[in-house]
């Protein structure tokens, strides 16, 4: 009797487990884990060349699964992004060089391709394209005798006459940033609970001074002064033989000045190869940046509004 009554039940849970996962198959669902990868930059040091002098990014994600087909997505990345005329040798007579560490926070839509739910054997892989909107905040450095020097207060072209809506809205030196990213990915189920990306992504920024390089040189160029102390052996200053370097940071074509140690703030700089008013960059396209990386989700089951979640996955 107790044992046709067991079967009863074990009969009755199955049905009712089938009928349920039916109901409610592939719940909404919270993914998050970390990312890494490398960042590059496309712009007036590096027009054609996608992963040139790429560099290290990472930082986190957080997914929303809304269904097998749509996906809502945050994610932050710090990114290091740099080019140098001298190795990309688009124009390698200007000698210009940058590097800009970015703090990028996106919001994103992704739409899969196939139907994918993570823990779902047979919905477990899809590639996926995804687009939508980013604000990043940039810092600009030049490297000047291997140190990094922030470019950020230091006005190395001329003010511009004629500034696009976004340099009016945001200030030519500003150090907020929007940008527009998309890109394409694959993703899968490496568990019940736990799943994979491999993604590639650009974003068209609205600025074309991630790099500093924008427009025309001008006159007189900024200058950097690098002290080279020299020391006697008893630790004293040899005054005599030490001695500063002064660079033209907006024409870094110009030879450096050796000046005595001690020389007093004088305006003079180096001059270089160009004078006021020549291109120095291209101001007709804005500046771009890339990332390439893999994620590693896990996964979290949210609450079904029609009742208990009693899906299996």
């Amino acid at each position: 009797m107790w044992r046709k009554i067991r079967l009863l039940l074990i009969i009755s849970c199955l049905i009712a487990a089938v009928n349920a996962n039916a109901q409610f198959d592939d719940p909404k669902t919270i993914e998050v884990g970390p990312h890494v990868g490398v960042s590059y930059y496309m712009g007036d040091l590096n027009p054609t060349l996608p992963f040139a002098m790429a560099d290290l990014q990472y930082g986190g994600v957080v997914r929303f699964n809304y269904n097998n087909r749509w996906t809502f997505r945050a994610d932050y990345a710090y990114a290091t992004v740099k080019a140098d005329d001298k190795v990309i040798k688009w124009r390698p007579e200007r000698k210009l060089n940058f590097l800009s560490k970015i703090h990028d926070l996106s919001f994103v839509a992704e739409f899969n391709f196939w139907e994918y739910y993570t823990g779902n054997p047979k919905k477990n892989v899809s590639p996926y394209i995804f687009g939508g909107i980013s604000v990043f905040y940039y810092t600009v450095f030049m490297n000047v005798e291997g140190a990094l020097f922030d470019l950020s207060n230091i006005y190395t072209e001329p003010a511009v006459t004629d500034p696009k809506w976004y340099d009016e809205a945001f200030g030519k030196k500003s150090s907020i940033g929007v940008s527009i990213p998309f890109g394409v990915g694959v993703k899968f189920a490496l568990s019940r609970r736990m799943a994979g990306t491999v993604e590639w992504r650009m974003q068209k920024t609205f600025t074309d001074y991630l790099d500093d390089v924008a427009t025309v040189y001008r006159d007189p160029g900024e200058k950097i002064d690098i002290e080279h102390p020299i020391y006697n052996g008893d630790g004293s200053l040899n005054t005599h033989e030490s001695y500063i370097m002064r660079y033209n940071i907006s024409d870094p074509s110009a030879e450096p000045l050796k000046l005595p140690w001690g020389s007093s703030a004088s305006t003079v700089v180096p001059e270089g190869n160009y004078t006021e008013g020549q291109q120095r960059g291209n101001s007709a396209f804005n500046d771009w940046f890339g990332m390439a990386r893999v994620s590693l989700t896990w996964k979290f089951n949210l609450p079904d509004g029609r009742g208990c979640n009693l899906s299996k996955f």
